[in-house]
């Protein structure tokens, strides 16, 4: 019998069959982009705006809507679930145009000072998730854009206020499994400083970094799995005040004419 040996995945070296730039003729009219991975972060999106539009949309996007705030436009898009999914949305929405992009998301706590309704900025990243293996070498360690992840930072400083929401600068966790979050992972990584575990964000800082886009992301904590119990808050109070601060803060750093 022959024997079947695997080997790490490595990005490939030739040119795409498929080249998203390629796939079709829709374009964006703006630079600056809004990426929501949950469908509460794009209605708050819609709602905080100045003015909002309909915009078209591929079906690879789950919705779109272009939207005015302190003079700029920005396209906000509501992507679909798990990295895969989320590039391949992120991808069609690099090359219509987008070059500025920060990503609203929700995460859970694997560390015991991230609580829920806290506001984490990812600073680097773990990679669990298989998409971003296409895209850079494995010993890749994923990171946001500099310049733009500390304007969100302070941006989100000023937001919050003096309001009791604590704000995290560490290390995510990404992974396409979320049945085998388990207990020794969750150990392991809150003991090197990460903070939270979600499915996209080091799959979206690595193809951001291939395709030469700036990009930084922000999570609010929805649960906790640092007790070996999984305690949720999805519909708790203060995650919600922290999501208005999250797409304040975004709106603003990406209407900032610094």
């Amino acid at each position: 019998m022959a024997s079947n040996k695997c080997s790490a995945i490595m990005p490939g070296r030739g040119t795409p069959v498929v080249d998203p730039k390629r796939f079709s003729k829709w374009r964006v009219p703006t630079s600056k982009v809004i990426l929501s991975l949950t469908p509460r972060f794009f209605d708050l999106v819609n709602s905080m705006a100045d003015s909002v539009l309909e915009a078209d949309c591929p079906g690879i996007i789950f919705k779109c809507s272009m939207v005015e705030y302190g003079g700029a436009r920005i396209l906000s898009a509501l992507l679909f679930w798990g990295a895969p999914a989320a590039i391949a949305g992120f991808e069609r929405i690099v090359a219509a145009g987008g070059e500025e992009f920060i990503v609203l998301g929700l995460a859970g706590s694997i560390h015991p000072r991230a609580r829920i309704g806290d506001i984490v900025v990812p600073a680097w990243g773990v990679r669990e998730e298989g998409t971003s293996y296409h895209y850079t070498p494995p010993d890749y360690v994923p990171e946001p854009d500099s310049e733009l992840a500390s304007r969100l930072y302070s941006m989100l400083k000023v937001v919050k206020g003096r309001r009791r929401h604590r704000l995290l600068r560490g290390g995510i966790w990404s992974t396409d499994a979320i049945f085998r979050e388990t207990i020794d992972k969750v150990e392991k990584y809150s003991s090197m400083g990460v903070y939270v575990v979600d499915m996209e964000m080091t799959a979206l800082f690595a193809v951001a970094h291939y395709r030469k886009v700036k990009l930084a992301g922000v999570i609010a904590v929805s649960d906790e799995l640092f007790t070996g119990e999984w305690k949720t808050g999805f519909e708790d109070n203060r995650l919600k005040r922290a999501e208005w601060i999250l797409v304040e803060a975004a709106l603003r750093s990406l209407s900032w004419k610094g």
